[in-house]
């Protein structure tokens, strides 16, 4: 029977197998630990727990594990945590644990400290997936290809500058990240179920003690509230959408119709049948993943929406979509770094591509424009003489000399993937 409800009867197998979220649990289990410390010490400093029974408290939670509180016999790992105190100690001790706090504002505790190490695993993922870039964006910074609009050969550029768009990504997502972990820094715990709690707590130290480093100031939104899961979940998935455009084009250029990508052995699988193929299953499970995080996103967003302000179990239901997409991020990203670390890139036909495709056609047109021609007018000649094959364009040696910055010449790119890399020496992931 689950601890808390005992007073109100036997629930059945049913219902505590179908109401519990113990499965999900592991998640948070080393933060719920951690808060469950914060908030004993606390109590203590204040006066309102005897220091015998905290210091009782304090020894056997450094003994308590994961393995020990996942119990499928409760609702929660707050409820498992605290039977298991009381076993131990006895209610005239571990009884006092419950002062001063509700489950409502230690799960949200829970799931900010974790998504927080989760947040921070991923950064530092990306960071290093960012220096990768810039190491093969040097490799193949002079690596003429064709760019692609409307998936139809376009203006000529290189793979180097290919990958410092891939580059650009990581690092506004990075930023949004940045801004988020913020959010998820602040602490709820001491708001109680709703509107605080009678117990004396000075909520700004015990968010101190738990690692947090400001405070939600209102109780109601610092329990109830789940704006900073929707607003990680989201930038997270935002980034995922994004990137699997990149694994689109690499899962394209892999295709021998293409033959631009020579993908690493480990990546790839063959056919039951057909033993010539080269299936590029690692990106392709990454592409349908992150289709996968944006389904956990929308029921994220689901769950919370339809709820009033203050705390459902309906919130319990959201969280695992949330590791979801946390978890989804986190290993994709590595799969996609193996992946660059071992890919080569084919610049001799990527290179006749781009001749062969007219990719200097919008480079001949300024060049002939520039020299005091309208532009309309260079262009409607350049194109029929493209029709009728009569067209003489520029070198794609040439075309690649665009003065702008962040243009795919072969400098920009050296000089944007070297900066990127010196940071990387400086501050070795």
């Amino acid at each position: 029977m689950s601890f808390y409800r005992s007073w109100i009867g036997e629930e059945g197998e049913l219902i505590k197998r179908y109401t519990s979220s113990i499965k999900d649990d592991v998640e948070i289990a080393e933060e719920v630990i951690k808060v469950m410390e914060a908030h004993v010490k606390h109590l203590a400093e204040v006066g309102i727990m005897p220091k015998e029974a905290a210091d009782a408290i304090l020894k056997t939670l450094k003994e308590a594990t994961p393995e020990q509180l996942l119990s499928s016999e409760f609702e929660d790992i707050h409820e498992a945590l605290e039977k298991w105190l009381i076993d131990r100690l006895g209610e005239e001790t571990a009884g006092w644990v419950g002062l001063g706090r509700s489950r409502n504002d230690h799960v949200a505790a829970a799931i900010r400290l974790a998504a927080l190490r989760k947040a921070s695993a991923l950064r530092k993922n990306v960071e290093n997936m960012r220096c990768i870039l810039a190491k093969k964006a040097l490799e193949y910074a002079d690596c003429a290809m064709p760019s692609f609009t409307h998936f139809q050969p376009a203006q000529a550029i290189t793979f180097g500058h290919y990958l410092l768009a891939v580059d650009e990504l990581a690092a506004e997502f990075l930023h949004v990240l940045k801004a988020v972990e913020k959010l998820l820094k602040r602490s709820p715990l001491g708001a109680g179920p709703a509107g605080g709690t009678r117990a004396p707590i000075d909520r700004e130290r015990l968010a101190k003690l738990a690692g947090f480093e400001d405070v939600v100031e209102n109780a109601l939104y610092a329990s109830g509230s789940r704006f900073f899961a929707l607003a990680l979940a989201s930038a997270v998935v935002s980034f995922l959408t994004e990137l699997s455009r990149t694994v689109d084009d690499l899962v394209r250029w892999n295709s021998p119709l293409v033959g631009y990508v020579a993908a690493p052995d480990s990546h790839v699988s063959t056919s039951s049948i057909m033993p010539h193929k080269r299936n590029l299953v690692t990106l392709e499970v990454f592409r349908a993943r992150a289709a996968e995080a944006l389904g956990h996103l929308t029921a994220l967003n689901a769950v919370v929406m339809k709820i009033g302000l203050g705390y459902s179990l309906d919130l319990q239901e959201a969280t695992r979509h949330l590791w979801a997409v946390l978890n989804m991020a986190t290993e994709g990203v590595e799969i996609f770094i193996d992946f660059l670390e071992k890919m080569s890139f084919n610049c001799v036909k990527a290179r006749e591509d781009a001749e062969r495709y007219h990719s200097t056609s919008s480079d001949t047109a300024e060049t002939i424009a520039l020299s005091g021609v309208p532009f309309r007018k260079a262009y409607f000649q350049l194109a029929k003489e493209i029709k009728e094959g009569t067209a003489r364009l520029m070198s794609i040696e040439e075309a690649l000399q665009r003065p702008t910055r962040g243009s795919a010449n072969p400098e920009e790119v050296k000089k944007a993937a070297s900066t990127r890399l010196v940071f990387c020496r400086e501050k070795p992931l």
